[in-house]
């Protein structure tokens, strides 16, 4: 499997805080069945993280790489950055400090929880006019798609794609949003489900359980095309 949405990279955002920490949700992944991970750090300055594209994001990246190498766990690592979206004014001044996902074209945003319908339509439309295909990251916990599920499907489409967090589905995030998640698959808006992991002991990385449910739920062409297939488009298209 391959995971796109991940808050590993150590030190940078509200993930993992040292590169031990790292390492063991590397390990748990692993563990769980997952054989590519894209290091997704918030980019989101008005939530305090200032991650834009520049030597220390290349940096932490190539020791943490360095680090994996060394303790030989079977994975393979691509950097990316998960980007809040605000308005259109604030995103265009920034446009040259982003990095989408693996430096190709699927580009990971994420917004404001109580955002409205309209600025996230906005939000897919100015990302689609740079040149890049819009990941939405977890829809589910956003209110304007829990009230109107129909968004999601104007959203799709204008082109974006949809990754919904594992953690959603089991109740994490509560019932309205497990509910959301549910309808959207059962609508087939959904393209990913990735770990959104922050810690080991509360919103890990492991993605084998959520797979499983898929596969039996769903069937195993579709949990293929979610954690496979989907995915391998992302990493593919790393320049």
């Amino acid at each position: 499997m391959i995971d796109i949405h991940t808050h590993i990279m150590p030190g940078v955002d509200d993930g993992a805080g040292t590169l031990e920490d790292a390492l063991h949700l590397i390990r748990q992944a692993v563990e769980g069945g997952t054989r590519e991970i894209i290091l997704t750090p918030h980019c989101a300055p008005s939530y305090g993280f200032f991650n834009f594209n520049d030597y220390l994001l290349e940096e932490k990246f190539d020791v943490l790489c360095r680090a994996v190498e060394k303790e030989q766990i079977p994975v393979v690592l691509h950097p990316g950055m998960e980007v809040l979206y605000e308005s259109k004014e604030e995103f265009l001044i920034h446009i040259d400090e982003y990095f989408p996902l693996c430096g190709g074209r699927y580009f990971l945003m994420e917004f404001f929880f109580d955002a409205s319908g309209e600025n996230l339509l906005e939000g897919i439309q100015t990302v689609k006019e740079q040149g890049y295909i819009p990941v939405i990251a977890h829809p589910e916990r956003y209110e304007c798609v829990k009230k109107d599920w129909e968004l999601a499907l104007e959203g799709c489409k204008k082109g974006a794609k949809f990754q919904i967090n594992k953690s959603s589905l089991s109740g994490t995030h509560g019932e309205k949003a497990a509910r959301c998640a549910t309808c959207l698959l059962d609508m087939d808006l959904v393209d990913f489900i990735a770990s959104d992991a922050h810690h080991v002991w509360e919103r890990g990385s492991g993605l084998g359980r959520v797979c499983r449910f898929i596969e039996k739920e769903y069937g195993t062409e579709r949990a293929k095309k979610l954690f496979v297939t989907n995915p391998r488009k992302v990493v593919g298209r790393r320049k």
